[in-house]
């Protein structure tokens, strides 16, 4: 009997006990996760060869010419998917970061040649460049690496 009382206490002092209200999560800071930065802009920085806070458009064919040469180490003219990843892997810093492989692949081959891995980082160029000034600022780079879900596509 004592046990029945027991059972009986437990359950009425939990069913009586008010459960605290889950708090919602927290929104992510800006910059936080993989796909809530714009991996291109971070790498555009990395462009500005004469480190004065802006890339212009022979800052950025150099740099994606550097790009592209560490993208197809054996200048095959044209990397596959898996080259593409790894390529991001080490440059973008995940696999899976934008701009991804509809972004460069804009014929749907499975193949990326130099002409589209160009053409992708130019279109890039110019949705960064917010005041069309035909350069990137520093500011420009950071805007775009602060919004979160900033899509790259376009």
């Amino acid at each position: 009997m004592r046990s029945l009382w027991i059972a009986v206490s437990l359950i009425v002092l939990t069913a009586a006990k008010p459960v605290p209200p889950v708090a919602p999560p927290s929104p992510p800071a800006p910059g936080a996760g993989a796909r809530s930065y714009a991996p291109a802009a971070l790498l555009f920085a990395g462009f500005d060869a004469n480190a004065d806070a802006r890339l212009d458009r022979a800052e950025l064919a150099a740099g994606v010419a550097r790009m592209w040469a560490a993208a197809d180490p054996q200048h095959e003219g044209s990397i596959g998917l898996i080259g593409l990843g790894d390529w991001a892997q080490v440059w973008l810093g995940d696999q899976s970061a934008p701009p991804g492989r509809f972004d460069f692949d804009r014929d749907g081959d499975d193949r990326i040649t130099a002409a589209e891995f160009k053409a992708e980082f130019d279109r890039q160029f110019a949705k960064f460049d917010a005041d069309k000034s035909g350069t990137v600022t520093r500011a420009e780079m950071l805007q775009a690496a602060a919004v979160p879900n900033f899509r790259q596509d376009g």
